[in-house]
């Protein structure tokens, strides 16, 4: 029976890396895919027909495919997503819509049209980002506050909220052909976390992007016994903000820390369910989690 990879890239999760991956192994037999509006999903059933119709591709990967994995008598999926502490990527999401800064730390988004170019240059940085700003409200927002600003700018603002509260198990929460339930509480969003649980225990290629390059190698020991074979690239991480030498618990604290502590205790309340999927995760991949 045909194997193919389905990449459920999550936004800010090292899907970009790991869709560098994917392309240095399997090159035009990678299939990377999304529709037009970021809004957009693809269902099991569209998955299913994309699938079937790229009979020559190993691997598939979009923002905009949703759980749980299609099933087929034509071909077998292993799911492929990586998680990440939530806290963490919260903060690189704000990192990446506040976008390339001076060498002073303003926002190159926040200068006149024609100052944008040689401050970039300025910086050491590719002049042509001056023409690929987001122009999205949250991208506005990242500009316009420190970190602390935006997060209760986003915990406050109904639009935003899917930011900075329980974003993972939003993802993970889906049900054959439908949309997560959801439910806005004092704390953040709610999602179905036992839904949520069981659709990650059915992950067979589950990753944190805190430790990407070794669960990638156990990526391809996984593989190997489908008779794929997946290589590292020596330029393995793409579209990354930061380098890190720290613990993760040391950088979840550096960075809530400063928070006013009510910020803080409101963030860490938004994100509870999210603390235990990822918990969840490490547990799975700790115990060397197959199917």
């Amino acid at each position: 029976m045909r194997t193919v990879i389905v990449h459920y890239h999550i936004y800010k999760n090292a899907g970009t890396s790991f869709d560098h991956v994917l392309q240095h192994n399997f090159g035009d037999r990678v299939e990377l895919f999304d529709g037009p509006y970021p809004f957009f999903t693809i269902d099991q059933e569209q998955l299913d027909r994309i699938i079937q119709r790229r009979p020559a591709a190993v691997a598939f990967s979009s923002h905009q495919v949703i759980l749980p994995a299609p099933s087929s008598l034509d071909y077998r999926t292993l799911s492929a997503i990586f998680v990440r502490n939530p806290f963490l990527r919260i903060a690189s999401i704000y990192r990446f819509k506040r976008g390339p800064e001076t060498v002073d730390g303003v926002p190159i988004g926040l200068l006149p049209a024609e100052d944008r170019v040689p401050a970039l240059e300025l910086a050491g940085l590719a002049p042509e980002l001056a023409y690929h700003i987001d122009t999205t409200a949250t991208a506005e927002a990242a500009r316009g506050h420190d970190f602390a600003g935006w997060v209760e700018h986003c915990l406050t603002t109904p639009a935003e909220a899917v930011h900075v509260s329980n974003a993972q198990t939003r993802f993970f929460a889906s049900v054959h052909r439908q949309r997560p339930l959801i439910r806005r509480s004092v704390a953040g969003l709610v999602y179905d976390l036992a839904a949520a649980f069981r659709n990650l225990s059915a992950i067979e290629l589950l990753g944190r992007t805190e430790h990407f390059e070794t669960d990638v190698a156990r990526f391809a020991d996984i593989l190997a016994d489908h008779g794929i074979t997946l290589a590292l690239p020596e330029d393995t991480r793409k579209n990354v903000t930061q380098h890190h030498e720290n613990t993760i618990s040391e950088r979840v604290e550096a960075l809530l820390a400063p928070l006013p502590a009510p910020l803080r205790e409101r963030l860490q309340a938004a994100n509870v369910q999210d603390v235990a999927l990822y918990d969840r995760a490490c547990q799975l991949i700790e115990r060397d989690h197959r199917i």
